[in-house]
């Protein structure tokens, strides 16, 4: 698995560049279509790309090039699909993304009296991006006219959108000198994610007002993971200088008693129980049914495991050197931490809402924090991990895991409620 691994990482490089404008090409391309097109994210997948073109990483002119021949395709596919299928694809289907009938008569009335200017202004709202195409091709538009406004539409959105990223990417540029470019990347995913949830939200109203405290949880956790990695890994910072004092004071305070019971917390955190546990009670609630609370538990330890195995192979750091447990892998992250981490949050998340009483509700809560932080203390205790390793775990699971809980309350959100619902 390292061997693999390590020719991922070095290939990273190779992969991003080439692979990326093809992830691009298809995400604008399937923007286009009817229904399915709302669920992916074209102007932020652009906008992106011209971040990555400003910090040296996509070639410009592949940018522009794959960016304008997609959306025009996919456009001119959405366009043949309403020609061929009618509103009675929209009516049946629209109801998936809370598409209503008058929001369809709106848009029928605006092109039949503005044709070309709807097809051109449409590419700029992410709600009439992949309808417009459609429509105009179920309004019985010919389609001479409709590619031509429809190519000076989708350059003019591209330009902007990739304009909107490089100017992101100059700023980066400028805000790394001074704070390091993991924070620069920090911030720039930090607006981001919370573009995207706008968007989504007001696209498709499936957040609930408690889950702003999820994404205030994902957003912490993300500086907090982008600080650690930058700070562990210089030679003069203060959390570096924080991991040899700890350290040195657990080295020297620690007692056999103290040794005993985190073996024991250890044993109990392990990062196969932590794995298997998560994934059978997702398992379970498959069974019953429940299948949001199931993606919810087996994505959120399934995708810490897996990256936590990645870092651990990318940093490749030693472990301290009186640690009490020989173990062979990387330090960095702490892989119980992790584990831990995204295992509780997701459990909390899960079973929390389904508990009456605000006393045994808010128990609940206070003993899975509690744990987190007793298997991840109980690590330090062995001097098995530095203090930042551990740090970089917790805020690696709680970021996997708050992630998973947003991304599977937008996908939920298109599913009948019922057994579905997480909060029932």
């Amino acid at each position: 698995m390292p061997h693999y691994i390590s020719n991922i990482i070095s290939s990273l490089p190779d992969l991003l560049s080439g692979g990326g404008y093809w992830i691009l090409g298809f995400i604008v391309l399937m923007e286009g279509l009817p229904i399915i097109g709302s669920f992916f994210p074209g102007h932020i997948a652009i906008i992106t790309a011209g971040f990555l073109v400003k910090i040296g990483v996509l070639n410009l002119a592949w940018v522009l090039l794959v960016t304008i021949a997609m959306t025009t395709l996919g456009d001119i596919l959405g366009f043949l699909l309403g020609r061929r299928y009618g509103y009675s694809l929209l009516t049946r289907y629209g109801k998936y993304i809370f598409l209503k009938e008058e929001h369809i008569e709106k848009a029928k009335n605006l092109i039949n009296k503005h044709t070309g200017k709807s097809i051109i202004l449409g590419k700029f709202s992410p709600i009439t991006r992949p309808l417009i195409p459609f429509i105009v091709g179920a309004n019985g538009t010919h389609i001479n006219k409709f590619w031509i406004y429809n190519i000076i539409g989708s350059t003019l959105w591209v330009v902007i959108s990739i304009l909107i990223g490089y100017v992101f990417g100059a700023s980066y540029h400028a805000v790394a000198s001074s704070i390091g470019k993991l924070l620069s990347i920090a911030i720039v995913a930090t607006i981001l994610i919370i573009w995207g949830y706008k968007l989504v939200n007001k696209r498709f109203h499936v957040f609930k007002k408690y889950e702003l405290f999820i994404l205030g949880l994902n957003l912490i956790s993300l500086w907090s993971l982008a600080k650690t990695i930058q700070d562990s890994f210089s030679s003069n910072s203060f959390i570096a200088n924080f991991d040899i004092s700890t350290n040195v004071f657990v080295a020297e305070n620690v007692t056999p008693s103290l040794i005993n019971l985190s073996f024991f917390i250890s044993k109990i955190g392990d990062t196969k129980v932590m794995l298997f546990v998560g994934v059978v009670i997702g398992l379970v609630f498959l069974f019953k049914k429940r299948h949001r609370r199931a993606w919810i538990m087996i994505f959120s330890v399934a995708s810490a495991s897996v990256i936590i195995i990645f870092m651990k192979e990318l940093f490749m750091r030693a472990r301290p050197e009186n640690a009490i447990a020989m173990l062979s892998d990387g330090s960095f992250p702490s892989g119980h931490a992790g584990l831990a981490a995204a295992f509780f949050v997701s459990f909390a998340y899960v079973f929390a809402p389904r508990i009456k009483s605000w006393v045994k509700r808010e128990a609940l809560i206070v003993a899975c924090v509690v744990i987190v932080l007793l298997i991840g203390l109980s690590r330090i205790m062995l001097s098995v991990h530095w203090f930042s390793d551990v740090l970089a775990g917790w805020s690696l699971g709680i970021f996997l895991a708050t992630g998973v809980i947003l991304l599977v309350r937008f996908l939920g959100g298109f599913l009948p409620s019922g057994n579905n619902s997480v909060n029932k």
